[in-house]
């Protein structure tokens, strides 16, 4: 059994020595050796039987897994020699045989194997006038070694199975692993987009309209509020940042009622259009994650009406009721010359309404994103939470 786990070519040595040992035994028997009449001649010709089964059980790969006619004329062929020829190591191409056979296929099947061994021995036994008990002694043996071979395959079958098994776990665990960073570095994409996305939107419409101003010669009062009103970008954007980096950290609450208060606040004096803002039902429940998705939603649908609607009319709907329900419309938006050229709308990756998505799909919601008759709409549902 220990050929199984070795190197092939060595257990093909370590075969062929116990060929060449049962052959030097048989040959060198004091009593009945191969010879060319008689019982010497049985001897001779079991033995070549048996010799050419070993060379076929040599041959074939050890891990197989049926019974071929090897075994079997390598068991008959030990018993018949076993019993001509006492004094020698027959035995060995029975138990050979029935071990082979034990570690190839089931007990059952291995103990067909050792009845062709036995009854073969019983023949030789009853045709030479020799011992019964040596017959169930080496029956008991020979069965006994049939038991044990099925065992041993068994173990080895079982720790193949937990190999695999342990294989399989590890590969789901690293699966597990990459998703969960591949989920990660898109939570950090989505927060990175909103924040930067808000930010950088309303600071590239100030800096448009400087430029615009500077182009007509506006006076200088006008100029500074409106670099003033740059720098408060940009410092909310930092703000914004910081936010946005703690709620990666697990780090502070978001007040949502008052973050969409500031959202469209800001609308109205980046974008110079009018904002309204209504919220009903149960503030309390617009805490947690769901509150942070309704933000980062509204925040978004907020800049993209200010980069693809300039001056447009935007109303913002908050329900927190049994759903949370968040509504984003927005009108047309002014058409001028300098919104055909559209310098905000090329900004960008193109990720706002995936990302929007995304924060849904996440609380089990839904979020709608398209065009009105009047406008644009965008529209989250989530599932609201009892708290009674």
């Amino acid at each position: 059994m220990l050929l199984y786990r070795l190197n092939p070519r060595v257990a093909f040595a370590v075969r062929s020595i116990g060929l060449g040992l049962v052959l030097w035994s048989t040959f060198g028997a004091h009593h009945y050796p191969p010879g060319g009449s008689g019982r010497e001649l049985l001897v001779a010709a079991t033995l070549g039987l048996g010799t050419i089964a070993w060379i076929a059980w040599l041959i074939w790969p050890l891990h197989r897994r049926q019974i071929l006619i090897e075994l079997y004329v390598m068991a008959v062929a030990g018993g018949l020699l076993c019993g001509a020829s006492p004094d020698s190591a027959a035995s060995v191409f029975v138990f050979v045989a029935v071990v082979a056979a034990g570690l190839r296929t089931s007990l059952r099947r291995a103990l067909g194997v050792v009845a062709a061994a036995a009854l073969a021995l019983a023949v030789a036994v009853l045709i030479y006038n020799g011992s019964g008990i040596g017959v169930l002694a080496y029956t008991l043996g020979f069965a006994l070694a049939a038991l044990v071979a099925s065992n041993s395959r068994l173990v080895i079958e079982r720790a193949e199975q937990a190999e695999l098994l342990l294989a399989q776990t590890q590969r789901s665990h690293e699966e597990q692993l990459r998703a969960a960073r591949l989920e990660e570095s898109t939570r950090i994409a989505r927060e990175i987009h909103d924040v930067l996305a808000h930010s950088l939107a309303g600071l590239a419409i100030q800096l448009e309209a400087t430029s615009a101003l500077l182009e007509q010669g506006a006076d200088r009062e006008v100029l500074l509020a409106r670099l003033q009103r740059a720098h408060e970008l940009a410092r909310e954007g930092l703000r914004e940042t910081r936010r946005a980096v703690g709620a990666l950290r697990g780090e502070g609450a978001v007040e949502t009622p008052a973050a969409i208060e500031a959202l469209v606040a800001d609308y109205r004096a980046s974008a110079n259009a009018p904002a309204t803002l209504t919220i009903d039902g149960d503030p309390a429940r617009l805490a947690g994650p769901a509150g942070q998705t309704i933000v980062r939603v509204a925040q978004e649908a907020l800049t993209n009406a200010r980069k693809h609607a300039p001056g447009a009319e935007v109303a913002v709907t908050v329900h927190a009721g049994e759903q949370l329900v968040l509504v984003v419309d927005n009108g047309p938006g002014e058409v001028t010359p300098r919104a055909r050229q559209a310098p905000l709308a090329a900004t960008g990756g193109g990720y706002g309404v995936k990302g929007m998505r995304e924060r849904a799909q996440l609380l089990g919601g839904t979020l709608r994103a398209g065009a009105e008759q009047d406008g644009w709409r965008v529209e989250l549902r989530l599932p609201g939470v009892d708290r009674a």
